[in-house]
């Protein structure tokens, strides 16, 4: 049990007041040998027993009233699960709200509450039931501290809304405890309001070492309360568009008067049932059904066709599926261009034929702006620094990227990039990313090399040095492929040399475009396509129409053309769903892109128990899942019983009146 009031409690020794009357009294009266008085003595002798029993009672009963009297004035609570957060509250401690505004968390209970809103105002009315002055809001949108008014502000529109892009909870969690150490608040209660899904939670993040250093530095003082929403047996269904492409089917003297969109989407539910799933696509003011069947949880649709008019150089829309528990992933928007394949970054350090070749095959090479036109190192060299938005993987062959060229990378990464690195001639071991590094070459040796299913010789290689994912080894088990999670994306780093045309690795070429392949693919923002742009990504086509206070609006350069019904008020540029026009000048025409939550967010996987109590150690999580009635119940975690106490005060009163009363003689009357 825990207390609003834990001063009250040292009234306690209160409780001795009953004993030390009742001893009081006994000692009043003398003890005198009487020989009348003793034979009356031994003839009651048979009923001292309950006689005595009675006395106990009462001094017992008595003893129990005061003792509720110290408990009802110290207020306790109904749950022991929050006592150190009842405690901090006087001591005047924070507490820190870390919020998940994902797309998942969008999902609405029973009562058409969202599990953001939910977790939110349980964790509102708990903090006012606590007492709470000081309340720090984390959410994962902004990423930093925002001091709240008082504990009323938390259920302010602008934070219930719900946003696109996914949640970044490990980032948030440093920013938090960040906080605390640099206030200096050693202690405090974190409470974290998120669905637990492993795409915003991130086991595998580097971040997380970060955050449990924080966590240890601060001590037991800091704990973290996690409040999650249960699953409902509810179906979700979710929406991606895979592709979208205009098309010329016109005659060749003619071209371009038949125009249609090609759109290929993928549907996915969260059963194993076979249903039939309506698709609307939505283009040019023309909305157009097609019936997707769905089995095994997963439906597709390839090549849809839909006209479009020849006269509209611009064309956007809308792929959506009736509405269901979870709005944000019913819509998907799109900005639809001539065919184009996938844009991949190049950077080589030397002349690199086969990663020119193989970039060429995979997809689309996209040229650096303002790229020096002699580069001695080719001529698609393109700097980090230089990325356009629509990048969706970097090859990189050469030394590892370190100062700004390393945070370029590290942000391409954290925004949902993939990088694949491979080793330059001449290694210098004191470079390093993400603490990976590259050891010496091994040449003139050939050894065998083991990658997924296939197995190669390879004459030369250079191992890697760092903690990663273990995806291929040579030789005697050394590393020769890993992969570091950063962020929302991934790093690769294949020690093979690629700049050898007649090399064993390049020759073969199944290891090479498997690798590259598996980077391609595992990139969200590949997804995006043309004018496309992942919610929360940082993309450089966004950085010059944003404010100072990251809102759009009309005056800043943006116009909204087509937007979710649920779209949030005031969400920034970047993290609401929709197609928005960005115009740079007056007389030029606007730039039209797409903005989408991450396809990840529709992925039901969570992360389990034991996963979350090994990201910072045993004893840290205070987990609290809302079921049935308690998601939709406007109380909050905790509840005050002193009424309960006092009411119980009251029975022991009655109870200790009822004891005292003198037995009736048997026979007598009871009206006389």
């Amino acid at each position: 049990m825990s207390f609003l009031r834990l001063g009250a409690l040292w009234a306690l020794p209160l409780v001795l007041i009953p004993i030390v009357i009742h001893l009081i009294h006994r000692r009043r009266h003398p003890t005198a040998p009487w020989a009348a008085m003793m034979f009356l003595r031994r003839a009651t002798q048979a009923r001292r027993g309950p006689a005595k029993l009675r006395r106990w009672l009462i001094l017992a009963v008595r003893t129990l009233v005061v003792a509720a009297v110290v408990f009802a004035l110290a207020r306790p609570l109904s749950s022991g699960m929050f006592g150190v957060a009842a405690s901090r509250v006087v001591s005047g401690a924070p507490s820190v709200v870390v919020l998940d505004r994902s797309a998942s968390m969008q999902r609405r209970t029973e009562s058409g509450l969202t599990h953001q809103a939910a977790a939110l105002r349980r964790v509102a009315e708990t903090l006012r039931t606590l007492g709470t002055g000081r309340v720090v809001l984390i959410d994962s949108v902004s990423v930093a501290p925002i001091e709240l008014a008082d504990v009323d502000a938390l259920t302010d529109p602008q934070w219930t809304g719900g946003a696109a892009s996914a949640a970044d909870v490990p980032t948030m969690l440093r920013v938090a405890m960040q906080y605390l150490m640099d206030h200096d608040h050693p202690v405090a209660d974190v409470w974290v309001c998120s669905d637990g899904q492993a795409n915003d939670w991130r086991p595998d993040a580097e971040s997380w070492s970060q955050v449990a250093e924080a966590a240890e530095s601060l001590g037991d003082g800091v704990r973290l309360h996690l409040v999650d929403v249960a699953e409902d047996p509810r179906v979700n269904t979710s929406v991606v568009v895979t592709r979208q492409r205009v098309v010329d089917t016109g005659s060749d003297s003619d071209p371009g008067s038949d125009k249609q969109l090609t759109v290929s989407a993928v549907v996915q539910r969260q059963d194993d049932a076979s249903v039939v799933v309506p698709l609307r696509v939505l283009v040019g003011g023309v909305t157009k059904t097609f019936d997707v069947r769905v089995d095994g949880g997963r439906g597709e649709l390839i090549d849809a066709r839909v006209p479009v008019p020849d006269d509209q150089d611009t064309l956007y829309g809308r792929v959506s599926i009736p509405a269901d528990v979870n709005a944000a992933d019913d819509d998907w928007f799109f900005v639809a261009s001539a065919d184009r394949d996938r844009p991949i970054g190049l950077v080589t350090q030397s002349p690199c034929l086969a990663l020119e070749v193989a970039a060429d095959v995979l997809g689309n090479v996209v040229v650096a702006e303002d790229s020096p036109g002699g580069a001695e190192q080719g001529s698609r060299l393109q700097r980090p620094g230089q990325l356009t938005g629509g990048v969706a993987c970097l090859i990189w062959q050469g030394q590892l990227p370190v100062g700004d060229d390393a945070a370029a990378v590290t942000r391409f990464l954290e925004s949902g990039g993939s990088v694949v690195f491979f080793p330059p001639s001449d290694v210098d071991r004191a470079n390093e990313f993400q603490a990976v590094r590259w050891e010496q070459w091994t040449r003139g040796t050939v050894r065998q090399a083991r990658f997924d299913q296939w197995e190669l010789p390879i004459a030369a290689s250079c191992c890697l040095d760092g903690q990663m994912v273990r995806l291929a080894e040579i030789g005697a088990g050394e590393l020769w492929i890993g992969k570091v999670r950063v962020g929302s994306g991934a790093a690769w780093f294949c020690g093979a040399d690629v700049i050898d045309p007649d090399s064993l690795f390049v020759r073969d070429g199944l290891v090479l475009y498997g690798l590259l392949s598996e980077a391609i693919e595992a990139s969200p923002l590949q997804i995006a396509g043309d004018g496309g742009i992942v919610a929360g990504t940082d993309d450089r086509r966004l950085q010059t129409v944003q404010t100072g206070a990251g809102a759009f609006n009309e005056t800043a350069g943006i116009e909204t053309l087509l937007a979710s019904d649920n779209e949030a008020v005031g969400i920034p540029l970047g993290h609401g769903a929709g197609v928005f026009a960005q115009r740079h000048s007056a007389e030029g025409p606007p730039r039209v892109l797409a903005i989408n939550r991450p396809a990840a967010e529709s992925d039901p996987q969570t992360i389990s128990d034991s996963q979350l109590q090994g990201l910072l150690g045993d004893g840290r999580w205070n987990h609290v899942v809302l079921r049935g009635p308690q998601a939709d119940s406007g109380g909050g975690l905790v509840h005050e019983i002193w009424g309960v106490i006092w009411v119980m005060m009251i029975v022991g009163m009655l109870c200790e009146a009822w004891l005292t009363l003198p037995p009736r003689t048997r026979g007598e009357s009871r009206w006389s």
